[in-house]
C-alpha cells in the first residue's frame, strides 16, 4: 500500500485527539460526536482508500476501527513516535512549520475533537464583561508547546494556561480563526458543556464574533430557561407511578408566561 505524507498528516490530529493505536496493529478513533465518526473515514478513505468499520458501544459512543499494520506503517513512517502515545511526547512533523494550509487542517481538527469555544462572565468591581477564548486542549506539556508554535506560525497570538488549554483570547485572533479556520463541519458541543451542550462548535463561534459587535446576541445562551424535576401535584398520580413532572421557571421579565407543569 502506498501512503501519502500529506494525508497521513491529515489524519495525524485524529489520532491525536481521540483517537490511538492499538498493540500496533489498529488505529481507532472514539467519539460520541457521528459527525466527527464521518470525518475521520473521510479522511481514512483519503489516506488508506479503507474507511474502517464502526462498533457502538454501550455508553452510546462510537468506535471506528482501522485494523491491520499496513496503515499504522503509514502513520509511523510520519510520526514515529505516535506508537508510544501517551506515554512520550510525539514530535509532529516539520511540514505542519512549511504549508500553512496544512497547519490550519491540523488546528481545525484538533480544536473540533478536543477544543471549542468558551464563552464566560468576567468581573472587574462591579461591571461584568464577556471572557471570550477558542481553546485547544491537550495534557502532554511538550504537545502544548508545538501547537503554540504552529499557532504563531500562522500569526495568532496563543497562551498555555499551565493546566491542559492552548487558547486565543484577541478579539482579532478570533475572528480571523473564525474565517480563516473554523470547526469541521456539524461537529456539537458535548456534555462537558451544560450551557453549550448541544450547539454546533461552528454556531457559537459565529455567535461570539457576531457579539463584538452586539453583546446581546449571547444573553439567551446565559438566561435560558431553568428546569426544575418536581414531585407529582395532579390528583390521582403517585409516586413510582413511572410519570415525572419538569417546571419550566423563566426569569421575570424575560417571558409572557408564568411558572407551569408539563407531564411527559
Amino acid at each position: 500500500m502506498e501512503c501519502d505524507r500529506r494525508s497521513a498528516i491529515e489524519l495525524l490530529p485524529f489520532i491525536l485527539s481521540d483517537g490511538g493505536i492499538y498493540r500496533g496493529k489498529e488505529l481507532y478513533f472514539t467519539t460520541t460526536d457521528i459527525a466527527l465518526v464521518e470525518h475521520f473515514r473521510q479522511a481514512a478513505a483519503k489516506t488508506f482508500n479503507y474507511r474502517g468499520y464502526i462498533v457502538r458501544r454501550s455508553n452510546r459512543s462510537y468506535v471506528v476501527k482501522i485494523k491491520g499494520e499496513k496503515y499504522v506503517r503509514c502513520l509511523t513512517e510520519v510520526v514515529s513516535g505516535i506508537l508510544c502515545k501517551p506515554r512520550c511526547t510525539v514530535t509532529l512533523p516539520q511540514d505542519l512549520y512549511e504549508d500553512l494550509d496544512l497547519a490550519r487542517w491540523f488546528i481545525k481538527v484538533l480544536a473540533s475533537c478536543d477544543g471549542g469555544v468558551s464563552v464566560s462572565l468576567g468581573r472587574k468591581g462591579i461591571y461584568k464583561f464577556l471572557v471570550r477564548k477558542v481553546f485547544i486542549t491537550a495534557k502532554d506539556v511538550d504537545l502544548r508547546a508545538q501547537i503554540i508554535n504552529i499557532l504563531r506560525a500562522l500569526r495568532f497570538n496563543p497562551h498555555d494556561d499551565k493546566e491542559k488549554h492552548v487558547y486565543i483570547s484577541a478579539k482579532n485572533d478570533i475572528i480571523r480563526y473564525a474565517r480563516e479556520i473554523r470547526f469541521l463541519d456539524g461537529v456539537k458541543i458535548t456534555r462537558n458543556s451544560k450551557r453549550f451542550y448541544g450547539l454546533e462548535k461552528n454556531h457559537l463561534l459565529d455567535m461570539v464574533v457576531q457579539s463584538y459587535d452586539d453583546p446581546r446576541v449571547l444573553t439567551p445562551l446565559f438566561n435560558p430557561p431553568h428546569l426544575y424535576l418536581t414531585k407529582p401535584t395532579w390528583p390521582g398520580l403517585k409516586p413510582g407511578s413511572g410519570r415525572c413532572f419538569i417546571r419550566f421557571k423563566m426569569e421575570r421579565g424575560k417571558t409572557p408566561w408564568s411558572a407551569t407543569d408539563a407531564r411527559l
